[in-house]
């Protein structure tokens, strides 16, 4: 959890760095308001690149500059940007998050601390995988398969998002809730492509039958789920009992 407050310093630090025309680094800090003002410069422009880090973003999102402008271009003391505003709260709920673990009964003096990775993991809006591809999905299936594949092929490997069979089969089932039948069994299928011999799959398609009010259909995605499952398929053969069938 340190990542993740080294993450809100990263972010936060470019704010506290003085915009000295034509000078990178500057030779002390201005506006700073939650980073010491005496905190030496080079240690600052540390925190910055672990807040970059943590947030995957590069230096523009939270100061007044463009990708591939001279870092003695940017205007590092101006609070123009809403982003910046933000992080500096953030800096403060991580502080404020580490005062009270360090309040813990019990709790070791080199205890876990809460840092901006800890939430972010590389991405700048820390949600799950679940909702991105769901949110994806009441615009289009197509829009949702797609979302998904871009984060695999940038983040798989990575901590940022869930890649196993969950996170689909999660958004399957809240997009099935909103009668968005045919993009929950696209992102079924789409799961399956990852994960073919899934039971939770199966049993997410059964799931989303009975959503549909297609309890035939229902009842042979959840006999697949228990054929597939190796331990038994206990779900599957409990939905089964719900609605009527033997398993």
């Amino acid at each position: 959890m340190r990542r993740l407050l080294t993450l809100l310093l990263a972010v936060l630090a470019p704010m506290a760095l003085g915009a000295q025309a034509g000078k990178f680094p500057p030779d002390s800090l201005v506006n700073t308001q939650v980073i010491p003002h005496g905190t030496p410069v080079m240690q600052a422009i540390g925190q910055m690149r672990n807040f970059t880090g943590a947030l995957g973003v590069r230096c523009q999102f939270c100061h007044v500059g463009e990708e591939g402008m001279p870092l003695d271009k940017f205007d590092f003391a101006s609070d123009q940007k809403r982003t910046k505003l933000v992080a500096r709260q953030m800096m403060r709920m991580v502080a404020e998050i580490n005062r009270r673990l360090d309040t813990l009964p019990g709790r070791m003096t080199t205890g876990l601390q809460v840092t901006c990775n800890t939430c972010h993991r590389g991405t700048n809006r820390p949600v799950p995988l679940a909702t991105i591809v769901a949110d994806a999905a009441n615009v289009s299936a197509d829009s949702a398969m797609r979302a998904y594949r871009a984060l695999r092929e940038r983040y798989y490997g990575k901590d940022t998002f869930d890649f196993t069979e969950f996170s689909l089969n999660s958004a399957a089932l809240r997009v099935g809730r909103s009668s968005k039948f045919a993009e929950a069994f696209s992102l079924i299928k789409l799961n399956e492509e990852f994960f073919p011999t899934s039971s939770a799959a199966a049993l997410t398609r059964g799931n989303v039958e009975l959503l549909r009010g297609d309890t035939t259909a229902a009842e042979a995605a959840f006999r697949e789920a228990v054929k597939r499952d190796a331990n038994g398929g206990q779900e599957a053969k409990g939905r089964l009992r719900d609605i009527g069938k033997t398993p």
